[in-house]
């Protein structure tokens, strides 16, 4: 794979593996009559964010490298509860249905870790999906949720991946960073 910068759309993440892997793709099966207006998430990719950057440029990357080996040497193994689903956008504009990821310990200090700033709040969660039609999500929405409502499961965390959009090709898997 060639790799060409600066990079864009890159990312730090928990990747979900195994039956929590699972489970991630079984919800979205079931939400498969909506569609229509629902953008998935690559079900081959799914994570939750730890940081991300629009652009990269090569000695960033080199420093980002560096750093997640950093943090991922520090770091131990753990699991992270996903309890429920939700939404957000903007005072009703629904853009993006998620998992929701509850205050944990390990998840907090693994994310102190990370030296980078970043604008918005971490606020962790799992994309499902994107929303295209706001306005068709909130007619369904109380469906939508009463088939997520018993998405509970746990995923085992052992390692950070680093993604990049590669040739048009988004999410990417560049590094990994075993904990």
């Amino acid at each position: 794979m060639q790799v060409h910068f600066p990079l864009r759309a890159c990312f730090l993440a928990l990747p979900l593996g195994g039956i929590a892997k699972e489970e991630f793709r079984r919800l979205q099966e079931e939400l498969k009559p909506w569609e229509s207006f629902l953008r998935f998430q690559n079900p081959q990719s799914p994570h939750l964010t730890l940081q991300y950057w629009p652009e990269v440029m090569e000695i960033e990357y080199h420093q980002i490298v560096d750093q997640a080996n950093k943090i991922a040497e520090k770091s131990e193994q753990f699991t992270l509860k996903i309890l429920g689903a939700s939404a957000f956008g903007n005072r009703g504009d629904d853009r993006v249905l998620f998992l929701d990821v509850p205050f944990s310990e390990p998840l907090a200090r693994l994310k102190k870790r990370c030296p980078w700033p970043s604008a918005e709040p971490f606020s962790p969660h799992i994309t499902l999906a994107r929303i295209r039609h706001s306005q068709r999500f909130a007619v369904e929405k109380k469906k939508i949720m009463k088939v997520l409502k018993g998405a509970e499961f746990t995923m085992f965390v052992d390692r950070l991946r680093f993604y990049a959009e590669i040739d048009g090709k988004k999410q990417t898997v560049l590094e990994e960073f075993v904990l």
